[in-house]
């Protein structure tokens, strides 16, 4: 039996917030009321928690942690650092196919975001990777964390940045040396 933790279960949109009828502000202003969740960003239940909080791999790997006790550091990170990151088994096809890549015209992203991947070099909203490490919990078998570094949400980003590197070897564009990520990890115990 997979464990949900109780803090999970709170962030699950109720039967006025569906994803389907876009009710993340009103979702939101109901989570945030949590004073033991107040602390997770806006754009980290706008991008994963939100929209996927029942999809199977979400719950698989990350329903069983205690929100209340993890934070969301954002931070650059160097292309080599990207490249040690785990990737669930589900995911893993897709990351390889958006890393294919030769031209701006193959992403298949928004105008925004391609204009993005264009002019800066890298991605315009930030991926999470969660710091399996610094987990204060034992990790369930049926969970497919893998230290150092889980990729939480942004696969299709990720392919892409492996494909700007491409582009970039190609003078077709050129890769950033720094890229911003949420660093999702657990709540120091240190004071």
């Amino acid at each position: 039996m997979k464990e949900i933790h109780d803090s999970w279960e709170f962030m699950n949109p109720n039967e006025n917030e569906k994803y389907e009828d876009f009710r993340f502000e009103e979702y939101y202003k109901r989570v945030i009321k949590n004073e033991k969740l107040k602390h997770i960003p806006k754009i980290i239940f706008e991008q994963w928690i939100y929209y996927l909080h029942n999809e199977y791999n979400t719950l698989q790997n990350y329903a069983w942690i205690n929100y209340e006790n993890i934070e969301f550091d954002i931070c650059e990170w160097d292309f080599t650092e990207l490249t040690i990151i785990n990737i669930i088994e589900d995911f893993r096809e897709h990351v390889k196919n958006r890393s294919q890549y030769t031209d701006f015209d193959q992403f298949c992203c928004t105008d925004e975001d391609i204009d993005h991947w264009n002019e800066k070099g890298t991605w315009r909203i930030p991926p999470i990777i969660l710091d399996v490490k610094s987990l204060n919990s034992k990790i369930p078998e049926w969970s497919e964390l893998i230290p150092p570094y889980q990729l939480v949400e942004g696969h299709s980003r990720l392919g892409y940045l492996y494909s700007m590197k491409r582009l970039t070897e190609l003078n077709k564009g050129k890769i950033s040396l720094k890229h911003w990520i949420y660093l999702m990890k657990g709540k120091s115990t240190k004071d």
